[in-house]
């Protein structure tokens, strides 16, 4: 009830916040929408580099967010938009904990469109401000204070990426974790990173992919829970683009663009700017941690990774099934000769050549820019100066390329 009132707002946040309120927020009626306003205006300071909101009426702010990422029920525009996906897909999951919310995210892909829009705007706060992510912040929370208490809390998702596979960290904090990779590796709308350093590239090489600007980047005028009236279930097609705002013209454009500049960086003919490939490559050893961040690649080679590859590294089972003519999926073929010409790229992004040659790459290559397969070509013409471990990797690189028409 308090959330549909904004006179529920307490006399500290009015007090911090009374500036930011009065001149970007009027005509907000409840708490929720006032909330979801600031937050409106957090996120585009972040992508902006911009100070619209000071750091005292940040601090409120953060309090509310945590607060409201814990539970659906600080979120009635949310709540009412995916009614129906709560019943279908979360109707074994207790309110509270972040449960509801986590059931959401991880069904996003087939929640409603009006669903789909609002948790789009959760999803991207998530990643981008990731103090604010009560899911993450509190079921991580050890491993962060080990090993990330001196990052800058933007950074948060980045540290705890890094630090994956350390023993500490519990399961159901490495399985927030993927969830919040896999926004930032389906989405290039989500990477901030990506986004302002490949941005020319993009344009460039993978216009035909854009099919609208979504209004994320402009000033939000719709509903944030200040009309209880509006029939916000009236399409439930979770295959519809647009939703009821139009904030969402495309939900797989995000990821075909992050498809595009990975073609374009595994095709070194097609030279990507160098801080649009250092954001890219981040992108791709992160997809190495599970195949199933690799969005296309996972959903175009599943069937095969279920009947051939369990109990093994499943990109090297998909790249040797390639390699000994047993797929037989054509996207799936397509998918996995990308990951070959990745790794012919970047030794970096193949991660059995990078385990066998990295002191080699130290040794000889440490020079060489990486991309366009410039250290892949200085290792090889090294010829046998390099260690026996790197040799045998590298013949069997050189029998799985000749396998691959291209």
């Amino acid at each position: 009830t308090s959330m549909k009132d904004e006179a529920f707002l307490s006399q500290q946040f009015r007090g911090k916040c009374s500036i930011e309120v009065n001149e970007h927020c009027v005509g907000k009626k409840t708490k929720a929408g006032v909330i979801q306003c600031l937050a409106d205006l957090m996120l585009r300071d972040v992508l902006k580099k911009q100070n619209t909101i000071k750091e005292s009426c940040r601090d409120e702010l953060r309090f509310e967010l945590l607060q409201r990422s814990e539970s659906i029920d600080f979120d009635p525009s949310l709540a009412k938009a995916c009614l129906n996906d709560i019943r279908r897909f979360c109707a074994d999951r207790t309110p509270g904990n972040a449960q509801i919310l986590d059931c959401l995210k991880e069904n996003h892909n087939k929640v409603s469109a009006p669903c789909f829009a609002r948790l789009r705007k959760r999803e991207k706060l998530d990643v981008i401000l990731p103090e604010n992510d009560y899911s993450l912040m509190s079921k991580c929370a050890a491993v962060i204070q080990k090993y990330c208490s001196n990052e800058n809390k933007q950074n948060v998702i980045s540290c705890l990426r890094h630090n994956i596979n350390q023993d500490v960290m519990p399961n159901v904090c490495r399985r927030i974790l993927y969830h919040r990779l896999m926004v930032l590796n389906s989405d290039a709308r989500f990477n901030k990173g990506l986004i302002e350093n490949c941005q020319r590239d993009i344009n460039k090489l993978c216009q035909s992919e854009i099919i609208d600007q979504d209004s994320d980047d402009k000033d939000s005028d719709e509903d944030d829970g200040d009309n209880d009236d509006k029939d916000t279930d009236k399409n439930d097609d979770p295959n519809t683009n647009t939703d009821d705002d139009g904030d969402v013209k495309d939900r797989e454009m995000g990821g075909r663009i992050i498809q595009c500049l990975r073609s374009k960086y595994a095709d070194t003919p097609d030279t990507l700017e160098s801080a649009c490939v250092s954001e890219l490559i981040d992108v791709i050893q992160t997809s190495k941690l599970d195949v199933k961040l690799d969005i296309r690649l996972y959903k175009s080679c599943r069937k095969s990774l279920t009947n051939a590859c369990t109990g093994m590294d499943q990109e090297d089972c998909l790249k040797l099934l390639y390699q000994n003519g047993k797929l037989e999926d054509g996207d799936c073929k397509e998918q996995v000769k990308r990951i070959i010409r990745e790794g012919q790229a970047d030794i970096h992004v193949d991660r059995a050549l990078s385990f066998a040659c990295q002191a080699d790459v130290l040794k000889y290559c440490n020079d060489i820019p990486i991309g366009s397969g410039k250290q892949l070509q200085c290792l090889l013409s090294m010829g046998k100066s390099v260690t026996s471990q790197c040799q045998t990797v590298l013949e069997k690189r050189r029998e799985l390329w000749q396998s691959v028409s291209f």
